[in-house]
């Protein structure tokens, strides 16, 4: 992924939590970082056993990479979604044991391309509430169906992936993972689940008004309207997207308190940091910016950074 042309700045830093991630955080103002694994693919591509110990020496490396700078970083844990009961076991060693703040899953969960509204999730949701930690839902790759369908171009295999990828189609991963999470009524059934999202909330939070048209609660069976399940337990990561614009309208659709600000790193040149949140500071108040640097992290990881 990191040999797009776009991704130039990521090349050397994808992989490596050590000097050179802490002279760009200090480069761009970022007093704290929640390392995770960077990569579509992952272990709930594997069976269950194998994905359980893949996850479990990357939740490892990460620990080490956290005890090594645990003023700078904090980590999201890697599970084999694919088998809850084994991903329950990590998450709880994760969270309890190695001090993790949360977990992220890429896309939808391994070969069957299951999205987490299925009933096998459940207890694993459950868990997340339980431990009260929040789960990243992150682009990945779409099913293989859906390239081929939706944005396979013919002798363009670049394009096509790009098209299908980070150009638009694994931010509409995401938007459909969430938003079957609330029709379907499984935000419903776990009302203190905690959701985070990148990119500005992938593209929902301009479609609102139209989910509360179309999506009645008594034709559906919903407790609350779309957009108030999604406001109450969803937050939106700036990550990287750095446009004026879209961050009012994140602020103003979904409230200054879900706002995260985060810079997608190392996908996203640090540098460009100190430009956009000086621009930002010109329209949104000191205590709204507070909130999104750094205030609203800290409640949502449970900790404090210096």
């Amino acid at each position: 992924m990191v040999g797009h042309g776009a991704l130039t700045y990521a090349r050397g830093r994808a992989t490596q939590a050590g000097d050179q991630r802490i002279k760009d955080m200090d480069g761009g103002g970022i007093a704290m970082q929640v390392l995770s694994v960077a990569g579509p693919v992952n272990c709930t591509f594997m069976e269950a056993e194998s994905g359980l110990a893949l996850a479990r020496d990357i939740n490892d490396q990460l620990k080490a990479a956290v005890d090594a700078n645990p003023d700078r970083f904090k980590a999201f844990a890697e599970l084999p979604f694919q088998a809850p009961e084994l991903a329950i076991q990590e998450l709880r060693r994760c969270v309890l044991e190695l001090g993790f703040v949360g977990s992220m899953l890429a896309a939808s969960v391994g070969h069957d391309s299951k999205f987490l509204d299925d009933p096998m999730f459940d207890d694993l949701l459950s868990e997340f509430e339980a431990l009260n930690v929040p789960l990243f839902l992150h682009p990945g790759i779409a099913p293989s169906a859906v390239v081929e369908s939706y944005y396979r171009l013919p002798g363009k295999p670049k394009l096509s992936a790009t098209l299908a990828g980070m150009g638009w189609g694994w931010h509409n991963e995401v938007a459909v993972h969430v938003l079957r999470l609330a029709v379907s009524g499984t935000l419903d059934r776990h009302p203190n689940l905690k959701i985070i999202i990148g990119h500005q909330g992938e593209m929902l939070p301009m479609m609102l008004q139209r989910f509360d048209a179309m999506f009645d609660e008594k034709e559906f069976g919903l407790r609350r309207s779309v957009a108030e399940t999604l406001r109450s337990q969803v937050w939106l990561g700036i990550s990287g997207l750095f446009s004026l614009p879209l961050t009012q309208i994140a602020i103003q659709t979904w409230g200054v308190d879900r706002i995260l600000f985060a810079n997608d790193y190392p996908f996203i040149d640090a540098e460009r940091v100190p430009e956009f949140l000086r621009a930002l500071g010109d329209v949104v108040a000191p205590s709204d910016m507070r909130k999104i640097c750094q205030t609203n992290a800290e409640q949502l990881f449970r900790f404090e950074a210096e």
